[in-house]
């Protein structure tokens, strides 16, 4: 991956637009190149927008980068600066493409959504364009994440010694990020949770199997026997029950047919008074029957005697409407005629309508492109104020706009006469004068106030070193002292101890003295005097111990005391000859500094022997200078905008005095709101009403040929019916309609007709058969035993049954249980082993590989990546120097350097001195990114990182290391620093040059 090019706007300080070409020109020929510039110009800013293109993030912000951080932070955007964007076109495997981030300020001054785009430049094919989409694309494409991009194309400040000093669970996460094997620690997780949910189960198994109760043998027999004992029994009682309830059933129907033989009869006279009751129903139907064929004729002429009633109520109503319509049609010529403002006819109502409104809109549109045209001053008069307050000129859009800009045109005069300069070029070239003067002003002032600091702190460690040459000298007093009382105490020691072990052995031999008996030889010299048999004091044994003790007790603490001097005394010593090494080290720097004072003193024409109080004040008159000319160039810039804002604010005025004439003379014609409304309602009425008036005279001729049409009809109609119906003695339409029934009542009629018919037959069949049924019944009856004795003998023996059921029915549950619960354990016992085998399978895995929080797995992989980061590392490292090589032990929980001049030493990193840190940090930042691209072509590396903490020879041999890798691997390295040896010795540089009002601009050389 190889980033070709990069363009950008209102990033950080840098302002405006700025383009860097990394493939052609000084740079593309170059290949290694230095970024240099003053503290807070802007370096890091040229890697904060290769991130921000590609990945939306910036290495000095953990986050992405949202709105939200951008007005929190105030980071990216430039300040004041109305939008921003950053481009990076790279190359990915001879394919190049343009990744794009952009973000603008909306008109109230919020923040608008970013937008990201990644085009395939060949094609011109924009790829995606939504913001996570971009970001995604990106990183497919590259072959790497925003952590192994930065990881391995740009060492950022801070990051170098990060990985060096980790501990060991701190390093196995980054490198765990920078290398994507994320998913190791997912699977030692992943091993763990499923070994612990094997076990769970296993134990829910177990603990569900010993739930499970099983029959014995002998419980299962004595069960099956007592089922063989109670069955009989029970069917025995189940006959004897069905033949009880048969005859209690017989005797209980025999009384339900009694009484149903009684109803029957009751319901029988009932029946006979409803027949009597239907007959003059019955008479009143057999009329309706005979005269209901007329009913048909009837209700014609019935309807047509409504038809002409309806028909003249219309022929009425529409005679009226006409006479409505035609007094709104005179309304609406009058109202036509007030609009246009003369006289209007029916027939040129429309016309003369028409002509008006065009008329009307003609001056409308003269009106609104005047006023289009006076909005679009206003918008460029309202644009030209706000580039004004980038000046510092605040203007008014209004009647006194043309006085304010003359007034303040006067002002910018008077201002360039006083200064004497009238060209931006004059004061840009005064400005850069300024500038190669304050830049050395401000160092100057730096370094004094850095040299005052380091003066103060070799008095310090002067007086230090004083105090620690007195202490060494009491502790070598302290010494001789402790030594001499020593040297007295030791004999003293001795003395005790054998007179001590003199008496011990003397007291051991005092059973033998009380065991010797006269003229006997003694067993151990064979004397046969016994002057000493008597019994030998204890005490004075006890006293020489207690002595002893007390001058062993005296050794030890002087022996102690003597060690804890020697002690504090060796670590004065080497405090001392630490601080006096550093003392000479900081003495030959206060002379470098003293030199540089000199040489900028030289340079600035300063007296060397100032103050620093007066340096400062001449500091800030050139500083006030510089504002000055800011001020200045201000004007100029202002001047250009002043006289453009004037010329449009007397064209807006032109407009605006023609936009009131327009607006009047339209007022004139017409002053209501809608003229298109207008005509077009009074147009719309008018033909609507012309249509109203001939859709109504048209009815009323259809209305009263419908009416004359349905009087005949009814005539004719009453001509054949009447002869009809006097036949029968009925002489008008009213009599023959009493004699027509309604068809619902007619219905109901016949429907209780039928239904007492239907009564009767039934009544009759239903005594018929009871009586039959009676007498078989009363056959059949027992007359032994009564319905009394059937009530009370049946429910015992029915409840004497039940319980044998019962009882047979529990025996024969639990054998049925037994069996399920026999075949439920086979089951489960199957699923335990198979519960087991895969217990025993994942817990060798849990043991391998598995955790809770999958470090272990994760360890494993990430030690033997570290192997190979070191391994690439130590490549890089021979490169700086023969001495050191890194290496992991593992009884240890951070990184060790073997140290070859010293016989192979471990020790560790912690310990090494910082150019030695930022030498094995930097071989340790190109290994890594060496492991981070092993599967991606890196063809470019910026590193963002001071080389200020190496001394000369470390410095060369930094800056050969890296003219080497550019050589043999074609890179395009860049290096942000302010080392001045750096600058010298590496000939293309980009240089970003501080400006006035804090801004920077990019020299490239």
């Amino acid at each position: 991956m190889k980033i070709c090019k990069i363009k950008f706007k209102n990033i950080h300080a840098l302002k405006g637009e700025h383009a860097i070409d990394f493939e052609n020109g000084i740079l593309g020929e170059a290949g290694l190149f230095v970024i240099t510039g003053a503290t807070g110009t802007g370096k890091s800013t040229i890697l904060d927008i290769i991130t921000l293109a590609l990945y939306n993030k910036i290495p000095r912000i953990e986050k992405s980068i949202s709105e939200k951080i951008i007005e929190e932070e105030g980071v990216i955007l430039t300040k004041n600066a109305p939008d921003c964007y950053a481009e990076v076109e790279y190359e990915v495997k001879g394919k190049r493409y343009l990744s794009s981030w952009s973000i603008r300020r909306t008109r109230t001054g919020t923040l608008a959504s970013r937008k990201q785009e990644l085009t395939e430049l060949e094609t011109g094919t924009i790829l995606v364009s939504s913001v996570n989409e971009v970001v995604a694309e990106n990183e497919r494409i590259i072959g790497l994440n925003y952590n192994q991009f930065v990881q391995s194309m740009i060492l950022a400040q801070g990051q170098f010694s990060k990985l060096l000093l980790a501990k060991k669970d701190d390093r196995n996460a980054l490198l765990e990020e920078i290398t994507g094997s994320s998913i190791y620690r997912k699977i030692g997780r992943a091993v763990f949770q499923r070994f612990r949910g094997v076990e769970d189960a296993v134990k829910t198994q177990e603990i569900k199997m010993g739930e499970t109760v099983l029959l014995t043998d002998e419980l299962l027999k004595a069960i099956q026997d007592e089922i063989l004992e109670k069955k009989p029994l029970f069917i025995a009682n189940e006959v004897k029950q069905k033949e009880l309830e048969k005859k209690k059933a017989l005797k209980e129907s025999i009384l339900k047919n009694k009484h149903k033989k009684q109803l029957n009869l009751k319901e029988w006279d009932a029946f006979l008074v409803e027949k009597n009751e239907a007959s003059s129903q019955e008479k009143q139907l057999e009329v309706h029957d005979t005269v209901v064929v007329f009913k048909d004729q009837m209700l014609q002429i019935e309807g047509a005697d409504k038809t002409t009633s309806e028909l003249t109520v219309a022929i009425e109503k529409g005679k009226q409407g006409v006479v409505d319509f035609e007094i709104t049609k005179k309304e609406l010529i009058k109202a036509a005629a007030a609009l246009i403002g003369t006289a209007v006819t029916e027939e040129k109502l429309e016309v003369l309508l028409e002509d008006f409104r065009k008329k009307v809109v003609a001056l409308q549109n003269v009106e609104k492109d005047i006023l289009n045209e006076a909005k679009q001053e206003v918008v460029r008069i309202e644009s030209k104020l706000q580039e004004l307050k980038a000046y510092g000129i605040i203007l008014i859009a209004g009647e006194n706009l043309s006085g304010d800009i003359e007034q303040e045109l006067k002002t910018i005069e008077a201002e360039i006469t006083r200064k004497g300069i009238a060209t931006i070029e004059a004061i840009r070239t005064k400005k850069d004068e300024l500038s190669k003067l304050v830049l050395p002003a401000n160092q100057l002032i730096g370094n004094r106030k850095l040299y005052d600091e380091k003066k103060k702190g070799i008095a310090e460690l002067k007086s230090k070193i004083k105090k620690q040459f007195s202490e060494i000298n009491d502790f070598i007093a302290s010494q001789k002292l402790q030594k001499e009382a020593l040297d007295v105490l030791l004999p003293i020691v001795e003395k005790a101890k054998i007179e001590l072990e003199d008496w011990k052995q003397r007291k051991s031999l005092d059973q033998h003295r009380a065991d010797l008996e006269p003229d006997k030889p003694c067993p151990l010299c064979g004397s046969l005097s016994h002057p000493y048999a008597q019994h030998a004091e204890d005490v004075l044994v006890s006293t020489l111990q207690d002595k002893f003790d007390e001058l062993t007790k005296k050794s030890e603490a002087l022996n102690k005391e003597g060690l804890l001097i020697e002690a504090k005394k060796s670590s004065a010593q080497a405090s001392n000859a630490k601080d006096e090494l550093d003392l000479e080290k900081r003495e030959a720097d206060l002379q470098i500094a003293e030199n540089e004072i000199a040489t900028l003193c030289s340079q600035l024409n300063w007296y060397k022997e100032d103050t620093l109080e007066k340096w400062e004040a001449e500091f800030t008159a050139l500083q006030q200078d510089q504002t000055s000319l800011d001020k200045l160039e201000k004007y100029l810039q202002a001047k250009v905008v002043l006289t453009d804002l004037e010329k449009i604010n007397s064209k807006y005025l032109v407009l605006k005095a023609a936009y009131l004439q327009a607006k009047e003379t339209l007022s004139t014609v017409y002053n209501k709101k809608d003229i298109n409304t207008d005509v077009s309602d009074l147009t719309r009425k008018f033909s609507l009403c012309l249509a109203d008036i001939s859709s109504l005279t048209a009815q009323l001729v259809e209305f009263t040929a419908n009416r004359d049409k349905t009087i005949a009809l009814k005539e004719e109609l009453l001509a054949v019916l009447m002869p009809e119906l006097q036949k029968r003695e009925i002489d008008s339409l009213e009599i023959l309609k009493s004699k027509i029934l309604e068809e619902a009542m007619a219905s109901q009629i016949r429907k209780k007709l039928q239904s007492i018919k239907d009564n009767e037959i039934r009544l009759q069949t239903s005594l018929k058969a009871i009586e039959e049924t009676l007498v078989e019944e009363e056959r059949l009856n027992d007359a032994a035993v009564t319905l009394e004795e059937l009530n009370l003998a049946l429910p015992k023996l029915i409840q004497m049954n039940a319980e044998l059921q019962k009882q047979i029915w529990d025996l024969e549950q639990r054998i049925e249980i037994d069996s399920q619960n026999k075949l439920k354990q086979k089951s489960n016992q199957e699923i335990l082993e198979a519960l087991n085998k895969d217990l025993a399978l994942w817990s060798k895995m849990n043991l391998l590989i598995g955790d809770a929080q999958g470090k272990k797995f994760s360890n494993f992989v990430q030690d033997l990546t570290l192997k190979q980061l070191l391994e690439y590392g130590n490549q890089r490292l021979r490169g700086f120097s023969d001495r050191y090589l890194l290496d992991v032990a593992n009884d240890s929980d951070g990184l060790k350097v073997i140290d070859t001049y010293m016989g192979n030493t471990k020790r560790s990193v912690s310990s090494l001195s910082g150019g030695e840190t930022f030498k094995l940090s930097l071989a340790l930042a190109f290994g890594l990114s060496d492991l981070a691209a092993r599967n991606v072509e890196i063809e470019s590396l910026f590193i963002d990182e001071g080389f200020g903490s190496l001394d000369p020879e470390s410095l060369d041999q930094a800056i050969s290391i890296l003219e080497n890798m550019q050589n043999e691997t074609n890179k395009s390295i860049g290096i942000i620093s302010h080392v001045g040896e750096l600058k010298d010795r590496i000939g293309s540089k980009i240089k970003l040059v501080r400006t006035g009002a804090g801004y920077s601009t990019i020299e490239i050389e």
